[in-house]
């Protein structure tokens, strides 16, 4: 699933692509993949202009001025530029195509959407309005992680509620919790306020890495022009079961913590 830095990067493209130009046609593939149905996707959205676009978590938000698409990629779907327009298909779930260019296709929106909300209700949508504080927030703070963290639950499970800290998924996860020595199977209310700072500042340092690199790239991430992101040549922990730690040699080990494939050095972080 694209995380925080790939949602970043994806909204930062469409912006770049797209803003103050006018929506020429829009089509959706199925019922499902639009709150607003097929029939009244297109409709609704043509002869709008988008004026800018936005993130909250791992969802982008376009903004059409009186409506605001939003759309979610979840585990597999992408954002491309494409090189004219075509009619969705299963695979490219929705297509907007903007006056003068470009055509965006939104595709393998199996299980994600591209919902349109008036802008007043866009705080209120279901996964929206449980999201806790964006890394990059004045709201997200050590103080507000030491007081999320005062629970029995793994500190790998917290990171990744979405109610704690909007838009972290578990590669980065893996990476911070690596980069402040701490085991991710740790009770989170055991950490000192010590370890704490060390997340936050691990947290805020490696998505802005990632974002800088353009996210990370195993399989189906790309941005929207098709290219790859790079930061997956940094990662210290996260897919390197059976590698040697490039801190200290020790085997990296896979363990499932929080239902979660999860990459850890024994030797670092200690449990």
């Amino acid at each position: 699933m694209p995380e925080l830095p790939e949602v970043t990067v994806i909204s930062e493209d469409i912006c770049t692509l797209a803003a103050g130009k006018r929506v020429a046609r829009a089509a959706a593939f199925r019922d499902d993949v639009t709150n607003v149905g097929v029939e009244r996707f297109g409709k609704v959205l043509a002869g709008r202009t988008l004026r800018t676009t936005g993130r909250r978590g791992k969802m982008i938000l376009l903004d059409f001025g009186d409506l605001v698409g939003v759309v979610h990629l979840v585990i597999s779907g992408r954002v491309l530029r494409l090189p004219g327009w075509r009619v969705p298909d299963r695979i490219h779930t929705a297509v907007v195509e903007f006056e003068g260019g470009p055509v965006l296709g939104f595709t393998k929106l199996w299980l994600g959407y591209f919902d349109l909300y008036p802008p007043e209700e866009v705080e209120r949508h279901p996964l929206i309005s449980r999201l806790g504080p964006d890394p990059f927030s004045e709201g997200f703070t050590p103080e507000y992680l030491q007081e999320a963290l005062r629970r029995r639950a793994t500190v790998k499970s917290l990171l990744l509620d979405q109610s704690v800290i909007a838009g972290l998924g578990n590669i980065y996860a893996d990476e911070v919790l690596y980069a402040a020595g701490v085991h991710p199977a740790r009770k989170a209310n055991t950490l000192d306020p010590g370890e704490v700072r060390k997340i936050f500042e691990s947290t805020r340092r490696i998505l802005a890495r990632a974002i800088e690199l353009r996210g990370t790239t195993f399989d189906s991430y790309h941005d929207a022009f098709g290219e790859s992101g790079r930061y997956q040549h940094e990662l210290r922990v996260f897919t390197r079961a059976g590698e040697g730690c490039y801190a200290c040699g020790t085997e990296i080990v896979k363990l499932r913590v929080a239902g979660r494939g999860t990459y850890v050095c024994p030797s670092c972080q200690p449990l």
